[in-house]
């Protein structure tokens, strides 16, 4: 009787006494006396609420109460400036991180245990990713040639890359019923693969943000390559049409007459951002043939038309609404991406990234 009288309880209470996650920190490198744990949206687009919590010698507790697996963002101070540490939020589990905000080791219930045991599978092919990456940096900003330089680093980077997706699927395969594989789905090349591997996990509903966030990315990337068969030099540009800023509808094919830059960018995306000075002088350059189409994604509206603002950005804009589906008709897989669209309407040259090249192919295009 009494144990019916606990789960009753626990039932009325929303079932807290289930869904209750704890996590202890004990870092060393902190410094402050406040930590700011920002609690990632459950379709993983922004922050969802931030709290404040005291830190006592580099020490505090987390707890949450959600249901479902939660990815929890903690802002400190540390001796090298302010840092991040990402902290899954398991309902039922605790979990203890000890360390530094960088180097750590997590021990406590069994998510946190194998959480453990897939970093200790990967961070060592990670360290050296990111010993490349900073070699690679380190002599572009002193001087050496980028391209030159690439051609060198790209094949050993790739290569270690390769080596972490497969140290990832290996992991996948011997720990199938492991909910510390969720945390290692979005990064992985054949996430169907592995989904269809951790069966039981799917099953979860206590997963269920992480697993239906890959699904969704599954199904866009389907639909991205269906798509990359029309969206190929020469052939007719996707129609479609969306909110321009002052909240008419345009569309592309209204477009038609001059040569058209469609570009796909976002205020979060600081390649775009940085590239604005140089496409605010190539659309002054060439404004009697060229027009702009700026194609936002990923923002809300008000920070769309903030950032239009603040960069003054003077050519024409819409806003891509989370159910549009005009990124997968263009299989946009980078931002920023810039398509070039001829007078007729058909695609001319597709650049993905902030690149020269780009501006070189304008130049060559209206000489």
């Amino acid at each position: 009787m009494r144990k019916f009288l606990i789960l009753l309880l626990s039932v009325l209470m929303g079932g807290s006494m289930y869904s209750q996650c704890v996590i202890k920190a004990d870092l060393k490198d902190v410094t402050g006396d406040t930590v700011f744990v920002q609690i990632v949206k459950p379709d993983f687009t922004g922050i969802e609420k931030t709290d404040t919590l005291k830190i006592k010698k580099g020490k505090f507790t987390i707890q949450n109460n959600d249901s479902k697996m939660r990815l929890a963002i903690c802002r400190v101070k540390t001796t090298e400036g302010e840092k991040r540490l990402s902290i899954y939020l398991v309902p039922g589990e605790k979990g203890t991180v000890k360390g530094t905000t960088e180097k750590n080791v997590w021990s406590g219930s069994t998510f946190y245990k194998e959480y453990q045991e897939l970093d200790d599978a990967t961070d060592s092919i990670q360290e050296k990713m990111y010993e490349v990456g900073y070699s690679y940096h380190s002599q572009v900003d002193a001087g050496a040639n980028a391209d030159s330089l690439r051609k060198i680093i790209d094949p050993i980077y790739d290569g270690l890359k390769q080596q972490l997706n497969d140290a990832k699927m290996n992991f996948i395969n011997t720990h199938p019923n492991s909910g510390a594989c969720v945390t290692i789905l979005m990064g992985l090349d054949d996430s169907e693969k592995a989904l269809n591997v951790m069966s039981s996990i799917d099953a979860d509903s206590k997963y269920s943000y992480f697993v239906d966030f890959v699904k969704a990315n599954i199904e866009r990337e389907k639909v991205r390559e269906a798509a990359r068969k029309n969206v190929e030099d020469g052939k007719m540009a996707p129609d479609f049409t969306l909110k321009s800023i002052d909240g008419t509808d345009l569309s592309l094919s209204s477009l038609r007459g001059k040569y058209l830059i469609l570009d796909f960018w976002g205020s979060w995306c600081i390649w775009c951002i940085k590239g604005f000075p140089e496409l605010k002088k190539y659309y002054e350059k060439y404004g009697d043939r060229l027009e702009i189409l700026g194609v936002d994604c990923s923002d809300t509206e008000e920070k769309w038309k903030e950032a239009v603002a603040k960069h003054e950005l003077k050519w024409k804009h819409v806003y891509n609404p989370k159910d549009s589906k005009v990124p997968e008709m263009y299989a946009i897989t980078g931002f920023p991406t810039k398509i070039v669209i001829d007078p007729e309407g058909k695609i001319v040259k597709t650049v993905v990234g902030e690149n020269p090249v780009f501006y070189e192919f304008l130049d060559e295009l209206f000489k």
